[in-house]
């Protein structure tokens, strides 16, 4: 997907030369629907240590993490400014188990960079860096 594309040159700001690129997870958060189908507070930030791909050549996306996540991109909702001021691209998947959802790459107003991962009952967010 060449939107994904585009917007990874924006969250790497540097040229893109490679059809696969490596984040390091330095931290996340989530959230979740409770049993009354609230969305509970997001979590404190937890220390992170994992691997992200995001392989250009096939539109997937993996997350190292104890069980391997992978999403198979399907189809982009475009990208847009939030309120408070950060860039974000959008994307619909399914992942590995047939679930599907939203995968969203965002860029602070202070560059730092987070990916999203959401489900219908939970909410992931990674604050990465890129590696390579």
């Amino acid at each position: 997907m060449k939107k994904i594309l585009l917007f990874i040159m924006l969250l790497v700001c540097t040229t893109v030369s490679a059809e696969t690129y490596s984040y390091r997870s330095f931290q996340f958060a989530y959230k979740a629907k409770n049993s009354y189908g609230i969305w509970t507070d997001w979590t404190d930030w937890e220390k992170s240590n994992l691997l992200i791909t995001i392989d250009f050549t096939s539109d997937v996306v993996t997350i190292y993490s104890s069980s391997k996540q992978v999403y198979n991109i399907t189809d982009s909702d475009g990208n847009y400014t939030d309120s408070s001021g950060g860039q974000q691209m959008q994307f619909r998947f399914i992942d590995q188990d047939g679930d599907r959802g939203i995968i969203r790459f965002r860029i602070e107003k202070n560059k730092n960079s987070q990916i999203y991962i959401e489900f219908a009952d939970v909410i992931w967010v990674y604050n990465v860096r890129l590696i390579r």
